[in-house]
């Protein structure tokens, strides 16, 4: 028989630890990229497991490539309970989007921003062909330093369990392969689906064959499966055959902005361009994703205003990889829109609480019916009625119905009359009424973790009594 080449996550020899901890209080291994001190949105739902376990009297170790210094963030978790491991080797990080200061949207691009655009096209398109050779995804190289690592420093402690949160999705290589030198179950916990989600980027039908392979054989040997949304849920049931249940992501209980002395962002953001504020301020936080959410509707809608859409503005803060500004020139929309490039997660939430109205892009497609964006639940946290462009049938578009939120639209005649009404509520009134603050009830973050650690419970149960889990080879 022909010996096969290893794969990346492969290790010759196998350890065992010792027993579980004398007092019965169970452990738990986080292995997620992200996490805390980082401000991405990848590291908040390991975050808020990690706090709430700890709170619910679990014995919790991390796993992480984020370097100590690299955000904001508050800890969760002691630091010496957090092993972080850089990926290595380096490998080259192309910069997809020019950062720099905030400005308008006015303006037709001169001949150094349309040199900055081919570059951002060049960079696009090497990105893609690099992504292609990255398997499973560009942090492969973290896979064997976090394996290495965690058994050399982790001393006689065991976990009873291994949760692992991706994308990324080498973390799942990583939180299989320690679970199998381990000897304990693991689950894994999917933010977004990998290789039959709809955010699956490779283009060629040869990478999609070996993702699909790799996560097929993964699964292979998790206990159970998490993710957050029940169309998701019952997609990896019916493709992969395995065990999973819906933890919907939920709101993070975190304290308003406090009151400033200061003007509000968007006015200051708009004084600094020498822009007087409008009487209708719309935001959008985080990143647009090119053919799929993408802001179109909404900004035909403000060209169909007429005289009117002096009186209303579009703040977009995030990345900027020129599909906003392509909108606003076609619609010829320039006057009433801001563009303030990437802002910190605090002057995101500061944001996102002064805008009359929040903007949730989403894609217009069945296929999409499932996804519940975790950038609902911070626009529900800031109680500002939320404009939704989506597939009206989905989950977000019912939430945002149900709970009286907002409203959802697709036709750029349709939003054109909602602005219509909102500018006209604000000029009587002076504001835009809130969210009602029961909108938000069951939504919390803790309501949708007492059943996750509910699972978790039940994995490390019928692990110790050997009933429905066993540790499979990944040499299959």
């Amino acid at each position: 028989m022909s010996r096969r080449t290893p794969a990346p996550w492969d290790d010759a020899d196998r350890t065992r630890a010792g027993d579980r901890a004398p007092d019965g209080t169970p452990r738990m291994l986080l292995v997620s990229y992200h996490f805390p001190p980082a401000e991405t949105v990848g590291a908040r739902r390991p975050a808020a497991l990690v706090a709430f376990a700890t709170e619910q009297g679990w014995d919790v170790q991390v796993l992480t490539a984020t370097a100590a210094g690299s955000g904001d963030a508050p800890a969760v978790i002691p630091e010496d309970l957090v092993v972080r491991v850089a990926p290595a080797p380096k490998l080259p990080r192309l910069n997809l989007s020019p950062s720099g200061a905030p400005h308008s949207a006015t303006g037709r691009p001169g001949s150094r921003i349309r040199l900055a655009a081919v570059r951002r096209a060049a960079n696009r398109r090497l990105w893609r062909l690099g992504m292609e050779m990255l398997v499973p995804d560009p942090q492969l190289n973290w896979i064997r330093p976090a394996i290495r690592e965690y058994l050399r420093v982790r001393g006689d402690w065991r976990p009873d369990v291994i949760v692992t949160s991706g994308p990324p999705f080498s973390g799942f290589v990583v939180a299989a392969k320690l679970a199998r030198r381990l000897g304990v179950p693991w689950v894994a916990d999917y933010r977004d689906l990998w290789s039959i989600g709809n955010e699956y980027w490779a283009r060629s039908r040869l990478r999609l064959a070996v993702d699909r392979w790799i996560e097929r054989r993964l699964l292979r040997s998790v206990a159970a499966c998490v993710t957050v949304s029940e169309p998701m849920a019952e997609t990896l049931r019916t493709t992969f055959g395995c065990a999973t249940y819906t933890i919907m992501n939920g709101i993070d209980r975190r304290p308003l902005p406090p009151p400033t002395t200061t003007a509000p962002v968007i006015s200051e953001e708009r004084a600094a361009v020498g822009e007087s504020a409008p009487m209708l301020t719309l935001a959008h936080t985080g990143y647009i994703y090119p053919g799929k959410r993408e802001p179109g509707p909404l900004l035909d809608a403000i060209a169909l205003l007429g005289s009117d859409a002096a009186h209303v503005h579009v703040v977009f803060a995030g990345e900027e990889n020129g599909v906003v500004r392509a909108g606003v020139e076609r619609a010829g929309v320039q006057d009433s829109v801001t563009l303030l490039g990437h802002v910190s997660a605090e002057k995101s939430w500061r944001i996102q609480a002064e805008a009359d109205v929040l903007v949730l892009l989403m894609w217009n497609d069945p296929r999409d019916a499932g996804t519940m964006s975790g950038k609902m639940f911070d626009y529900l946290q800031a109680r500002r009625p939320i404009l939704l462009l989506g597939y009206e049938a989905g989950l977000a578009a019912k939430l945002v119905r149900e709970r009286r939120a907002g409203v959802v639209h697709n036709d750029k005649h349709a939003i054109a009359a909602q602005l219509r009404e909102w500018l006209a509520v604000k000029e009587r009134s002076g504001r835009i009424p809130a969210v009602p603050a029961a909108a938000l009830d069951g939504l919390y973050r803790e309501d949708q973790l007492t059943e996750y650690m509910q699972i978790l419970r039940d994995v490390t149960l019928r692990a110790a009594t050997g009933l429905g889990f066993r540790v499979h080879s990944l040499r299959r």
